[in-house]
């Protein structure tokens, strides 16, 4: 396997944590484009994500595993590689970690031969699928002989740790839509209007911005959380310990949203949840994430496994045939 090479370095900034007390969910995939756009340098694409540019890298797939918390003042650093290049798309592998000195126990990067600094602890990974689409066209195609000679000393396996756990990511999709929603009576846990500020030097809303919108109403999805009370003072909330971000059509600024979502599963460890970000124009889908999480102890920043009657409480709000 080839090393991993350093995409990005700095910290965790408090504006960046959430009521949990650690870094909100976007601002890893924040991060993480971020070290896209330095890895595009190494491949001659220098013009990725500058507004000129001819042609950029837009992800369709991302999916996110989490090894430890990044809390505010942690440093960071992500180090990126290529897992395989299509004739026109690539998968881009991204390991995000913080110096053990950041956190008190974790799993050593160095230590698993994974291509990251000594002494440093994995917080997170990252596999991304990405497209290569002309900005004239808006259409996908082949990457240049540059681009494909360029990429060859950034061909890497799949790390181990990056593999999925909970999340079967070659599960069948849908393309979903408001009409579907209705049909399983799923709720709208989030709806608004995409701001200026969301949108990438194309004008388009960002896959970062995207995910945030999920972060910032996943609470209101009640049957998934009917044992917690996100405003009081229990030492309990719902963290996140799995996703996966499908992206199908790009929202600009002004274009509206409603999220629809339902719960899939759960047990005494996990509850699997499920959300359509769903044009309420068109009633088709933007994009679709699924996510893991658990019950979470702020006080020992731990799980915590749920007993039977709170599994009672759960499974009837279970929705079938909920797919991503």
């Amino acid at each position: 396997m080839t090393q991993l090479i350093e995409t990005y370095r700095g910290e965790a900034l408090a504006w960046e944590a959430d009521e949990l007390g650690h870094m909100n969910m976007r601002y890893y995939f924040a991060k993480t484009a971020e070290a896209r756009a330095i890895f595009c340098t190494k491949l001659h694409l220098k013009d990725a994500y500058k507004a000129d540019g001819f042609s950029t890298l837009i992800p369709t797939r991302q999916h996110i595993k989490y090894h430890k918390e990044v809390r505010p003042g942690h440093g960071m650093v992500v180090r990126s590689g290529i897992l395989e290049l299509g004739e026109n798309t690539m998968v881009l592998v991204h390991m995000i970690t913080s110096p053990s000195g950041s956190s008190a126990s974790g799993w050593t990067a160095q230590s698993a031969g994974e291509g990251a600094g000594e002494g440093e602890i994995l917080s997170a990974t990252i596999v991304e699928t990405l497209e290569h689409v002309s900005r004239r066209t808006q259409t996908v195609f082949p990457w240049p002989q540059r681009v494909r000679m360029a990429a060859k000393p950034y061909l890497v396996d799949m790390p181990a740790a990056a593999a999925p756990r909970n999340i079967d990511l070659d599960e069948p999709i849908v393309d979903p839509t408001i009409a579907q929603a209705d049909a399983l009576d799923l709720p709208i846990i989030g709806q608004g209007m995409f701001e200026p500020s969301e949108c990438d030097a194309f004008g388009i809303v960002s896959a970062t911005s995207m995910i945030g919108r999920i972060s910032n109403s996943a609470q209101h999805l009640k049957t998934a959380w009917p044992d917690l009370d996100f405003t009081g003072d229990s030492g309990l909330s719902g963290a996140l310990l799995e996703a996966c971000a499908r992206h199908r059509r790009w929202p600009r600024a002004g274009d509206c949203f409603v999220i629809r979502s339902g719960l899939r599963s759960v047990t005494t460890h996990t509850r699997e949840l499920c959300h359509w970000i769903l044009d309420p124009v068109t009633g088709k889908c933007w994009s679709s994430f699924v996510g893991v999480g658990c019950r979470f102890n702020l006080k020992t920043r731990k799980l915590v496994k749920v007993d039977q009657a709170t599994l009672d409480i759960l499974w009837p709000g279970i929705v079938d045939g909920l797919k991503p």
